[in-house]
This record gives C-alpha cells, sequence and structure tokens, in this order.
C-alpha cells in the first residue's frame, strides 16, 4: 500500500452508488476516489496510487470488463471486485476470467458484504506482495552466499594450486623463500619470517622485509614471547594486538600493524620443526578464515619438506575433502530448495492438466499447454538430477532405447545454440537398449553437447553426434572389458582442450569458463552418470582442431516386453468422497479442482490439524484421504498414523515436494498405500487414485 488508508477506486455511473460507497467506506477508513465511467476510471487509476477498484459492469463508456481486461493487462494483482445489477450468469463468467476477485450483486443490501469482499481482497493482494518480497529476499541471500562460497573456494584452489610448487621440496634453506612468499600472496600479508627450530636455537631462513627479524634467537626464548607461545601451540593462532606482546625479545620492531598470524610446522613425529609469522596485512587485521587457509597451506607445506611423495598423498587427501565440503554445501542447498521449487512446478504443472481437460481448447492454445508442461517435467527432472548428483535421491533405473532420447534433445538444443553452429546427427535405429535413468541420458547429452557448442561460440563450427553399437573385436575399443556396448559420440570443431586441462576436465569444480559461464560440475556429472550406469567415457582433443567425447553403456539382453513403454493419457474416473489435504492453498484448490472434473465428492483442507479434528469430529465417511507431507504442526506421516488409528480401512495417499523428507519403510509401516512425489500431474493422480480405490474395493 501507498499509504496508511486504503485506497479504493469506485467507477459506476450512477452517483447515488458512489455516494453510498464513499460514505460507508470512508467510515471504515479507506480513501474512496471516484469515477462515473470506465475510461474516466482508468485515467485515475494510471495517476493515483489505487489498493483495490471497485467496478460496474454495465456503463455506456467503456464497461467495466474492458475496465478488467486494461487493468489486468498491466497488473495481474491488483484486487478488482465487478458490482454490478444486470449482469447474468455469463457476464459472472467472464468477469472472473478476466481476473476479477470477487463479484458483487446490486443492490449492496448489507454493506458488510462488500467489506468483507474488500478486506478479503486487499489480504490476498497484500500475501502476494510478501511472497514476492519474499522470493526476492530468498534469491538475494542465495546470490550472497553462492558468492561468498565462490570467493571461498577461489581461495581454497588458489592454496590447492601452490601446493604444486611444494611437490618435491628439498631442503628448508632451498624451498623456504618460495614457501613464505606463496603465505604471503595467500593471507595477502607484507611482512613476515621463517624460523628452522634447532635444539638451541630459532634461525631466520627468510624474510619477507629483509632486516626485520634477527638472524637467529638463542633458546630458551623468554616466555610470553611470540614465538615461545608457538613452541607450545597446538594450532596456528592469532594475535589481535601485537601492542601487548614483548616483541623486543623476539627480536621484531616496526610493526605497521597490531595484527599478526602464527604457524608452527610439525614433523610426523608431532615435533615442532619450523615457524613461519606474518604481519602488516594489507586489509588491516587477519581473520578467522584467513588462519583456515594458512592451516591448510601449511599441513601441505610440513610434509612437503619431509618428502615430496607424502605431499602428493596430503595434496590428494586435500581436494576429496574440499571436494566433499562444496558437495555437501550444495546438496544443503538443493534439500532446502526442492520442496519449495516442487510446489511451484505443481502449480503450474496441475493449471495446465486442468486447461488441457477442457474441451473447448483451440489447436495452437492446446499445443501451446503441451509445451509448457513438457517444459515443467524438464524443471522437475532437473531437480531431481541436482538432488541425485547431490546424493540426496536416488536414481530410477529403468531397460530404455536411447534413440528417442538423443532425438529430442537434439531437438532441444537445436533452438539454443546460435546459428552458426551446425548439428550434424547420424543414429542407427534400433541399436539396442541400455540400463539406466532417461532424464540423466537426456542431462548427460545435453551437458556434453552445451560444452561443445561453447567450444565453437566465438566462430561456429560443426556439432556432430553419432550413434552406433561397438563390438569388443572392433579395433581400439577396451573400454569396458569386452562387452557389448552402445556408444555416444559427440564431436565438435572448436578450441580444443589443452592438455594441461584434459587430465582435470572430470574433476568437481574444476572449469576453464569466465565467472558466471559454468560452475565445473557439469563433466563431473557427466562421468557420474556414466558409472553409475556402468559405462565408460573417453576423450580425445586437440588444441584449435576440437574436441570428441565417446560415452559408452554397456547393452542389456532384455525382451522388447519388458521395456518401459510410455503410460497413455488416460485419466479414469469416479465418484468416490475424498478428503484432501495441503497447506499451500493454491495447490489445495487445484487439486481439488482436478479431482471434481474427474467426478469425485472432494472436500478440501487447508491445516492438518483441523483435517484431523474434522476426522474425529464428524460423521461423514471418506473414501480416501490425500496429504501433503510437509505442513505446519503435524507432518503428513503423523496425520496418517492419526487417521489409521481412527479409521483403519481408510487408504492413504501420501505426496510431497521432495522424496528424502519421506521414510518409504515409515510410510508402509503406517498404512500409506501410495507415496507420490510433486510435481502432481492429473494423469498420475487419476490413476492413482483409481488404482488404490479399486484394489479397496476388491479387499
Amino acid at each position: 500500500m501507498q499509504q496508511d488508508k486504503p485506497v479504493v477506486l469506485t467507477i459506476d455511473d450512477d452517483p447515488a452508488i458512489r455516494l453510498g460507497f464513499r460514505s460507508y467506506l470512508e467510515d471504515c477508513g479507506y480513501v474512496v476516489l471516484e469515477a462515473d465511467n470506465g475510461r474516466a476510471g482508468l485515467e485515475v487509476w494510471r495517476n493515483n496510487p489505487v489498493d483495490l477498484i471497485l467496478v460496474d459492469l454495465h456503463m455506456e463508456e467503456l464497461d467495466g470488463l474492458s475496465v478488467l481486461s486494461e487493468v489486468r493487462r498491466q497488473d495481474n494483482d491488483l484486487p478488482v471486485l465487478v458490482v454490478s445489477g444486470g449482469g447474468g450468469i455469463n457476464d459472472v463468467v467472464e468477469a472472473l476470467r478476466l481476473g476479477a476477485n470477487d463479484y458483487i450483486l446490486k443492490p449492496v443490501y448489507d454493506m458488510s458484504i462488500l467489506l468483507h469482499a474488500i478486506e478479503k481482497g486487499l489480504e490476498r493482494a497484500r500475501l502476494i506482495r510478501e511472497n514476492k518480497n519474499y522470493q526476492q529476499r530468498l534469491e538475494a541471500e542465495v546470490s550472497e552466499k553462492t558468492e561468498a562460497l565462490s570467493s571461498l573456494y577461489s581461495r581454497l584452489q588458489s592454496v590447492v594450486e601452490s601446493t604444486k610448487k611444494l611437490i618435491g621440496c628439498g631442503e628448508i634453506n632451498e624451498s623456504g623463500p618460495m614457501i613464505l612468499r606463496e603465505f604471503g600472496y595467500h593471507l595477502k600479508a607484507e611482512g613476515g619470517s621463517l624460523y628452522e627450530v634447532g635444539t638451541d636455537q630459532l634461525r631466520c631462513i627468510y624474510s619477507l622485509d629483509k632486516g626485520h627479524a634477527a638472524s637467529t634467537l638463542v633458546m630458551p626464548l623468554p616466555s610470553g614471547t611470540v614465538l615461545s607461545q608457538a613452541l607450545g601451540a597446538s594450532e596456528p593462532f592469532i594475535i589481535e594486538n601485537t601492542d601487548c606482546q614483548d616483541w623486543p625479545n623476539s627480536g621484531w620492531s616496526g610493526y605497521s600493524s597490531p595484527s599478526c598470524i602464527v604457524f608452527p610446522l610439525w614433523d610426523r613425529k608431532g615435533r615442532i620443526f619450523a615457524i613461519i609469522t606474518l604481519h602488516n596485512p594489507v586489509h588491516g587485521s587477519f581473520a578467522a578464515h584467513d588462519r583456515e587457509i594458512g592451516a591448510i597451506l601449511a599441513s601441505y607445506v610440513s610434509e612437503a619438506l619431509q618428502t615430496g611423495a607424502a605431499v602428493a598423498t596430503m595434496k590428494r587427501q586435500e581436494e576429496r575433502m574440499i571436494q566433499s565440503q562444496k558437495l555437501e554445501a550444495i546438496g544443503t542447498l538443493a534439500g532446502g530448495i526442492a520442496h519449495d521449487f516442487n510446489n511451484i512446478l505443481s502449480a503450474i504443472v496441475g493449471y495446465t492438466d486442468l486447461s488441457l481437460f477442457s474441451e473447448e481448447l483451440s489447436g495452437p492454445l492446446k499445443r501451446n499447454l503441451e509445451q509448457v508442461k513438457k517444459a515443467s517435467q524438464r524443471a522437475r527432472d532437473l531437480v531431481h538430477q541436482i538432488l541425485s548428483f547431490s546424493r540426496l535421491e536416488e536414481s530410477q533405473e529403468s531397460v530404455i532405447d536411447i534413440v528417442p532420447i538423443v532425438k529430442e534433445a537434439l531437438k532441444l538444443l537445436r533452438a539454443s545454440i546460435p546459428a552458426s553452429i551446425t548439428i550434424e546427427r547420424d543414429v542407427v535405429e534400433g541399436i539396442g537398449l541400455i540400463k539406466a535413468d532417461p532424464s540423466r541420458i537426456h542431462q548427460v547429452l545435453m551437458n556434453l553437447c552445451t560444452n561443445a557448442a561453447h567450444a565453437m561460440q566465438e566462430k561456429g563450427g560443426t556439432l556432430r553426434v553419432e550413434l552406433d553399437k561397438v563390438e569388443p573385436n572392433d579395433q581400439g575399443f577396451s573400454h569396458l572389458g569386452g562387452q557389448r556396448c552402445i556408444r555416444l559420440r559427440v564431436a565438435d570443431t572448436g578450441t580444443g582442450i589443452p592438455a594441461e586441462a584434459l587430465a582435470r576436465i572430470f574433476d568437481p569444480y574444476y572449469t576453464t569458463k569466465q565467472k558466471g559461464e559454468g560452475t565445473g560440475l557439469g563433466l563431473a556429472m557427466v562421468q557420474g552418470i556414466v558409472r553409475g550406469a556402468g559405462g565408460a567415457v573417453n576423450v580425445e582433443s586437440e588444441v584449435g582442431r576440437g574436441s570428441v567425447f565417446d560415452v559408452y553403456f554397456p547393452l542389456v539382453e532384455t525382451p522388447a516386453e519388458s521395456v518401459q513403454q510410455p503410460v497413455d493419457f488416460v485419466m479414469p474416473m469416479g465418484n468416490e468422497c475424498i478428503l484432501f489435504v495441503d497447506d499451500e492453498e493454491t495447490l489445495a484448490e487445484m487439486a481439488g479442482e482436478m479431482l471434481r472434473k474427474l467426478g469425485y465428492q472432494v472436500k478440501i483442507m487447508t491445516s492438518g490439524i483441523d483435517a484431523l479434528q474434522l476426522i474425529e469430529a464428524s460423521q461423514e465417511h471418506y473414501d480416501l484421504v490425500i496429504t501433503d507431507q510437509t505442513m505446519p504442526n503435524i507432518s503428513g506421516l503423523d496425520l496418517a498414523r492419526s487417521i489409521v488409528a481412527l479409521h483403519p480401512g481408510v487408504p492413504i495417499i501420501l505426496y510431497s515436494g521432495y522424496s528424502a523428507a519421506i521414510s518409504a519403510d515409515e510410510a508402509r509401516e503406517i498404512g500409506i498405500k501410495k507415496v507420490l512425489m510433486k510435481p502432481l500431474s492429473m494423469t498420475l493422480l487419476s490413476q492413482t487414485v483409481r488404482q488404490i480405490l479399486d484394489e479397496k474395493k476388491r479387499e
């Protein structure tokens, strides 16, 4: 709202009606603007902050439906209430179709009805605004956290790169200067020293600021000094204020910053053999993350100074740790958004299905809606792939024919890559079957083709996709130990991959793309999917000439009738009584409308607690209960458990936007007949409901 009092615009050609509305609404605390025809009303709306519009249906100059249509063209959220005395049912239907929030008949004898409609419309608008603001805040927070994660990872990756310089280091006298410079670079420090710890003295190997540190310090050191603390330390530490320390006795003077960070280096027996100190940080003071990053580098330095072989092992362990942390972060983020994202997709898929169910659709509109549904299904599959890659959701493998998947992916790809890139396809029909998740195979091809297109984005080129069968005795083929395979080849004429990068392209988070162009997860995901399907990936590349990726999938010998066939678009109907529970009001109303169109009697509840109280207090009998899993106050599993205790014979269907939140074993133990995942299509809903109800009749 633009001010403290809500602003209501009344558009009506009857001055008495306008006067009555104005008097009542101003007494109720509203600011009322008026217009005596539709054209004047639109002018007032465009030039004033308006929170809600009351519009008459029949006016001589620009009727109410035209006003409603124009408002909705520019603002889909502004509450518009139609108040009319001369309209029939067709006018009501048309007004609601155009986006009216309510339809009130004149004369309005009870103004409280009008007031209730206005309050409801304003509340709905408020909720919409809050939801949009929430979405914007969420997107900003995700962006901020992703940026912070990216920045931290960049520093960690830089540290890991530095360890390559440490492999095979010799004595501390030789490698000390390079080691200290690496510490200074990564922690942005202008000063610092590296001391070797001997039996009776500390010897300065190298100093970033020449002449700052004493060449030797005789032991035992005075207690309380920084280096004496370092000799007894069990971990790196930061000193916030060097003015409080006895620095002259440590051999140091002339600090330009009061912050100092210290890294003891331990050998394999736990003895401190060297100490690195850094001071004068560029940004004023050292922080905790500097200590952690420095500790990682210090662990490598300790091993590198003892043996190059130990450093190589240490490096691999550190990389696995970093990758594991990043995957865990992605998994946490993916799990957190999966439920909300699938709720959004549920509304898109559901209302698309409801629209497709109408017999009055024109051919072009029906095709458009089918494309919306297909795109929504791809979005659903993408969520599943992200969750699966994050180990939050298992893949759904089946015996499939890969040919249709390749064709569909290339059709989608053609619309998304520049026309300067030519796509060539050589796909052999009926070459055999593989066992894999279809959505993951689609993801493999899209990743490989997208990378190939990126390599040709500047000068264009040719992207060639081939699909053929490879026999065990084929020359040059030995990737899967003599198995018969289907080979998917993706070749491009792009820039190629340098030899030094070729060995790392499948590492998680490794990418040669600019910031914002890729995450480095694409090829890691490809390799994971292919290996999960029992296959292998081989790549050959030459800088300036392009790359060839060969993906091998083992053939399976399976009778044709066992291959999964597409499910027909059949929606069985019924007339049983169903209770549907979902705290998302939009989804509950949508599902209720679906079920009613299928002939069922439906009771909608948006609170699990209220639904349970209804069942406890009501004598009504429900043939089936469908409940969401994630709801406030009571979960779907707990609601199902209570319902089964009250009415053991009532079948229950549980559905959710995030499968990891549901234990299949627990659901079965409770007595839940089926667990469905969002987004819920009308076809699947109708078939599942009919199946459960028919099974109940047979019992």
